[in-house]
């Protein structure tokens, strides 16, 4: 959670940062701040501050024209949503501003040490207490940069920080939450992610945990955090392409990338058996196959080891990362941990990574080049999607079950057949994801969107698709939804249904059928108003959506979630709700 975007080059820093800041934004939006050195020399640094999602160059026109500066984008997690609250924060002398991403988890105890010893505080952040940190060491240390270090040093938690001082200096400190630094032509970028830079360079350096960069006169250092030790800088080249995050004419992100799935979905799976070799190879060796996800990204990990069971018979179980230590002991050497991650910057997935001691095997997809998962991991893979902005995750999410449902097939020989499937299933997106489809659903949000909750009922892959397809309802629209198994419904369920509760039904094609049937029939028979979605329409479902079904293939259950996507789009768009920002939350989710 939160963005920090820093510049120095030759293009005005104050609109540069401004720009990076929007591309970061889905980190967090409850503010955002920017700060810069004038070209003059008046050596003052000056901040703009702002409450609610990145605005335009009008709020930042207050602003010198500079060649360096600062900025954050904000998810609050000390301290309320307030101009004062929002980052960059001064020091008490003026001479450095500082902004931090994650939570520095010892702050209570650091600060009533600084109040003892005299210190004021204007805000309720945990950001204020690195500043007072580092104004303490001043008093001992002379040099800004060992101040810096031996303050930094004292916090516990997962903490990222970026100073700008008044002499042209930017210094930046990672433990946790991510930092990349962007090597252009005459310029500098210092990110939480190299999305936000894509279309100025491709060549960036991956700063790691206890690692320090100091940046003054043109020159970049890294450092060790605890030996100091200079670190030769490692320029990576990125490999993609610089990418226009834009709504392309949509009113919203959100439905944009719903669509997007006619494509991104098979680009998830457009691997080769040889690309594909070594990862096969250890997912046959490992007594045990774990998938770890969080929050969404759970639901799509706890499908693909359903579909490691069904397909290709193996032992497999989806993880919650946060959930983490009951497992350690099932875990054993030569066992395989298949990551689920969008941003691949997940907290709670790296540190269950780090708890996992043994001598296992990582493998994973994430749809962020370069990310810290990415760079872990045995067998890395992209899901290749392309920016997602909305904080729901759309297409990512699909294309995270597609990538589970080409491991299973591979695992059994089947890897071509499994991506002709998929193949497939795209080219009937096209024809699927119509304005007509669209239009029908919207008016199933219409009907329901007043109603205090919703219920979703699966079974078998379809149980997933069910929870996740109640959490996409949840986060965009506020409307409490539950996905259930449809096994449980008469214990205790379905003592919730009361007459016109919206009730969805995934009645797929298969041998869950005639179960999904019953099940339908006795919450139809408590007064439901029933949504199913299904391969056909039937005289228990008051509103009919189709699956996208692709005959003849099991593939078809990657993309069954996408009538829940639209309809918690337009559930919240006819609540007068944004879906690409929901409230209180982010989408890379940096602390824990």
């Amino acid at each position: 959670m939160c963005g920090i975007f820093g510049y120095c080059g030759d293009a005005d820093a104050a609109e540069t940062i401004l720009t990076g800041l929007k591309r970061l934004e889905y980190r967090g939006y409850d503010s955002w701040g920017v700060a810069v050195i004038g070209k003059d020399d008046s050596k003052d640094i000056l901040v703009s501050k702002k409450i609610g999602a990145i605005g335009n160059l009008q709020d930042i026109k207050k602003l010198p024209e500079s060649h360096i500066g600062i900025g954050h984008t904000r998810w609050a997690t000390h301290g309320g949503v307030t101009e004062l609250n929002a980052h960059p924060h001064f020091s008490n002398d003026n001479s450095f501003v500082l902004a931090q991403n994650g939570i520095v988890e010892n702050y209570q105890d650091l600060k009533k040490q600084l109040e003892s010893d005299g210190y004021k505080f204007k805000t309720q952040t945990d950001t204020e207490v690195i500043v007072k940190l580092i104004e303490q060491e001043l008093l001992t240390e002379q040099e800004l940069f060992l101040a810096v270090r031996n303050a930094f040093l004292k916090l516990n938690g997962r903490n990222t920080i970026i100073l700008l001082t008044a002499d042209n200096r930017i210094i930046a400190v990672r433990n946790g939450s991510p930092l990349v630094i962007g090597l252009g032509q005459n310029e500098v970028f210092f990110a939480s992610d190299a999305l936000s830079f894509a279309d100025k360079t491709d060549e960036v350096v991956f700063v790691e945990n206890m690692q320090m960069i100091d940046y003054q006169d043109n020159d970049l250092s890294l450092f060790e955090l605890e030996s100091l030790k200079k670190l030769k800088l490692k320029k990576n080249k990125l490999d993609h392409d610089a990418v226009e995050v834009s709504k392309e004419g949509f009113d919203h992100y959100m439905l944009k990338e719903i669509l997007e799935q006619k494509d991104t979905l098979f680009s998830s799976v457009n691997y080769t058996e040889e690309e594909f070799h070594d990862l096969v190879k250890a997912a046959k060796k490992a007594k045990n196959i774990f998938v770890l996800g969080s929050g969404g990204a759970f639901y799509a990990a706890d499908q693909v080891a359903y579909l490691l069971r069904s397909i290709a018979g193996v032992k497999a179980l989806g993880l919650r990362p946060y959930e983490i230590n009951s497992y350690l002991q099932l875990i054993e050497d030569n066992d395989l941990l298949v990551v689920i991650s969008q941003s691949g910057e997940t907290a709670d997935n790296l540190e269950a990574i780090e708890l996992i001691d043994k001598k296992i095997k990582i493998a994973s997809t994430v749809n962020m080049i370069g990310s810290t998962t990415s760079r872990i991991s045995d067998y890395p893979f992209y899901s290749r999607t392309g920016p997602e902005i909305c904080v729901l995750s759309t297409k990512s999410g699909t294309a995270q079950v597609a990538f589970g449902y080409l491991l299973a097939n591979s695992i059994i020989g089947q890897h071509n057949i499994a991506k002709d499937s998929v193949m497939r299933l795209t080219d009937y997106l096209k024809e699927y994801l119509s304005d007509d489809f669209l239009r029908d659903i919207k008016k199933i949000a219409k009907k329901i969107k007043s109603k205090k909750h919703a219920f979703l009922l699966g079974k078998g892959a379809n149980y997933q698709v069910a929870l996740l397809g109640a959490l996409n309802i949840k986060e965009a629209s506020y409307m409490h939804a539950e996905g259930f198994a449809a096994g449980e419904l008469k214990h205790g369920v379905i003592a919730l249904i009361e007459k016109g509760t919206p009730v969805i039904s995934f009645v797929d094609d298969d041998q869950d059928r005639e179960y999904m049937i019953g099940a339908t029939a006795e919450v139809k028979a408590r007064g439901a108003y029933v949504i199913g979605i299904g391969t056909e329409n039937n005289e228990l479902f008051d509103e009919f959506i189709e699956l996208p079904t692709v005959s003849g293939i099991s593939a078809a259950k990657i993309a069954n979630v996408i009538p829940c996507q639209v309809l918690a789009y337009y559930i919240a768009t006819e609540r007068g709700f944004d879906p690409d920002k929901p409230r209180n939350l982010a989408k890379s989710v940096t602390v824990k």
